[in-house]
């Protein structure tokens, strides 16, 4: 999949690379620099939706170790399977007391959340980038409340117990407390925003004006993320990401200009998780760390 994808990228490129240099040319390095910056805010965001999860879940860490955990791993994504992180994460919670079962359920409920609010927004949103309006894209409005049900603090769980007793193994029994699946919610809705202004700065630069071009760019950012999370054969879903961006973002800036805007998200993406896994580490060296944070056994050291 991965080879596929950066064989049909390589093509794509050199297709279409006068135009695509001539679009940058266009957005310019200001503009670059300002999508990059909504681009660590808008991830930020994902990394604190799983912390609000977590902590729901009854597991206490520090924003240090868990910056730390949370943006080293994800860098796992970028692998074939996309299963990486969950099993990095999982292993950290048996070393810190956290549990297993809690990191596990803690990564399901976070894709589903980042899953849920990605599809809402495409939704919500993408109707009033068509021109048709309303009358063009009505059909995505029949999965918005199936959607909200789906956020209920007790549909995962339940979902996730009722699977492992199909499976014969033990149910987790755990529950995320309403409160920390809200705030959850909200920064999940907020990662919407700022991606979507991540995109909408370089549609802006390229020609896309007005409200259609930033319902463009929140909804076509939130449906191309979520379909590249169900999606877990792609790295990081690469290729089914993109592909969703410049269907979304063709009618506010044309084909050419929304491949390259979605050449250049990829990549300021890969950027900004570099960067929060660089901040984590560094935060987690900060002083007054959570001694659970830490191992507390030398075979557990050496095992791993």
């Amino acid at each position: 999949m991965a080879v596929l994808v950066v064989a049909a990228g390589i093509w794509l490129v050199a297709r279409d690379r006068a135009a695509l240099s001539s679009s940058y040319r266009q957005i310019g390095a200001l503009g670059l620099l300002g999508s990059t910056v909504f681009a660590v805010l808008g991830t930020a965001c994902i990394g604190a939706c799983w912390l609000s999860i977590v902590r729901g879940l009854g597991g206490q860490t520090r924003l240090g170790p868990a910056a730390r955990l949370f943006f080293g791993t994800q860098l796992g994504k970028y692998l074939p399977g996309s299963v990486w992180p969950i099993a990095a994460q999982m292993e950290f919670g048996r070393r810190t007391g956290l549990g297993r079962s809690r990191m596990l359920l803690a990564n399901l409920f976070m894709i589903a959340v980042i899953t849920l609010t990605g599809l809402l927004a495409g939704a919500l949103a993408l109707p009033w980038a068509s021109p048709d309006g309303l009358a063009g894209r009505w059909w995505l409005f029949v999965f918005v409340l199936p959607l909200l049900a789906c956020l209920h603090p007790r549909a995962v769980p339940a979902l996730l117990d009722r699977l492992l007793v199909l499976l014969r193994r033990q149910p987790l029994g755990l529950r995320v407390q309403p409160r920390a699946l809200l705030a959850a919610v909200g920064w999940g809705c907020a990662t919407w925003i700022l991606l979507g202004a991540h995109l909408w700065i370089m549609v802006r630069a390229l020609g896309g004006h007005g409200g259609a071009a930033l319902a463009a760019s929140i909804g076509g950012m939130g449906l191309a993320f979520a379909a590249g999370l169900i999606f877990i054969p792609a790295p990081a879903g690469a290729g089914i990401r993109e592909a969703i961006l410049v269907a979304s973002l063709s009618s506010a800036a044309g084909h050419t200009q929304a491949l390259a805007v979605a050449l250049a998200s990829r990549v300021e993406l890969v950027l900004a998780d570099v960067a929060l896994a660089v901040l984590g580490a560094v935060l987690a060296r900060l002083p007054h760390q959570d001694e659970r944070d830490q191992p507390t056994d030398s075979s557990e050291v050496s095992s791993g």
